[in-house]
């Protein structure tokens, strides 16, 4: 009697080893930031935004690699639509705000989460983590606030549609990101000074719409390869996409369908993990998906958040 209850004990406690090990365990050695002739023959194949569709077992993986802005939107859409996932994954900082969810996909998906009742999930890196990051790689404060700036000021050049300055740039950085522990904020004279030295131009006169697509361009020239912005972008694999990859491993041990949303570049970097963790993907280009009636009255209201790495 004794012995049988002993051989139960051993076959529960194989159970639970079972059902609590992760199936899916990313291999973060394969995240490995491209060179520009390596992206430049991944987009020669498949041009986001696109969809990468997953199947292992029971699971699904729905991935936008996205082309950051509205564009993507109908992707998010009939992903949602198509699959109906149990949990949705961002590109987003923890605590940074969402935009409009008629022009950002970030926000669409939120929006859609909130709609479907399924928790959202923030992929990207906290902004501490990726000043640690900056730091420890030999970056300046100057260049990690020039570096959220451009950012900045290309998406109030585009959605706002109007030019920005030096000192709006200033006082929308210290609002959202600025941490008085990890250096001094921009003076004008010195964002001026700085943006002049780095980048050959001046600040308050720059098309940033312009000026940004040559600092993302796949290919990109001379001039942008030694600029800090790009440096920092490029060299962001090991924190950013990363994350990004434990993320969506840690979703699919939790969820059967998983809905993950991300620029095209971190796509890039993670593929290759990707595949090894779940196979090929199936690509869906944009032109394959079927013309979406896009939701207009998109709201986050009802939104539930939810963390999956620490």
């Amino acid at each position: 009697m004794k012995r049988n209850i002993l051989l139960l004990l051993s076959l529960f406690c194989a159970s639970c080893v079972s059902v609590f090990t992760p199936t899916f365990v990313a291999d973060t050695s394969l995240v490995v930031d491209p060179t520009p002739q390596e992206a430049r023959a991944f987009y020669d194949k498949v041009r986001p935004p696109f969809l990468a569709v997953y199947q292992k077992g029971k699971k699904t993986l729905v991935l936008l690699a996205a082309s950051h802005g509205p564009q993507s939107l109908p992707a998010v859409q009939y992903a949602f639509s198509e699959y109906i996932p149990n949990v949705a994954l961002i590109e987003r900082e923890p605590g940074f705000p969402l935009g409009n969810c008629n022009e950002h996909e970030d926000a669409y998906t939120a929006a859609w989460s909130a709609k479907h009742n399924i928790p959202l999930v923030r992929t990207d890196a906290d902004l501490e983590t990726q000043w640690k990051y900056a730091k420890k790689h030999g970056f300046s404060y100057d260049d990690f606030q020039m570096f959220w700036i451009i950012r900045n000021a290309y998406g109030f050049a585009k959605y706002e549609g109007k030019q920005t300055n030096a000192a709006q740039e200033i006082k929308d950085y210290k609002r959202t990101v600025h941490n008085p522990a990890w250096g001094e904020l921009f003076t004008e004279e010195g964002l001026l000074a700085y943006f002049n030295q780095h980048y050959q131009k001046d600040f308050n006169t720059t098309d940033f719409i312009p000026f940004y697509m040559d600092l993302m361009e796949v290919y990109p020239k001379e001039w942008v390869r030694v600029t800090p912005f790009y440096k920092i972008m490029h060299g962001q694999s090991d924190v950013r996409s990363v994350f990004i990859l434990e993320n969506i491993a840690a979703a699919l041990n939790q969820y059967q369908v998983v809905f993950s949303e991300m620029g095209a570049a971190h796509f890039i970097d993670i593929h290759k993990a990707l595949e090894k963790m779940l196979g090929k993907p199936r690509y869906i280009t944009a032109g394959q998906i079927p013309t979406q009636q896009l939701w207009q009255t998109c709201t986050l209201q009802g939104l539930e958040e939810k963390v999956l790495v620490d």
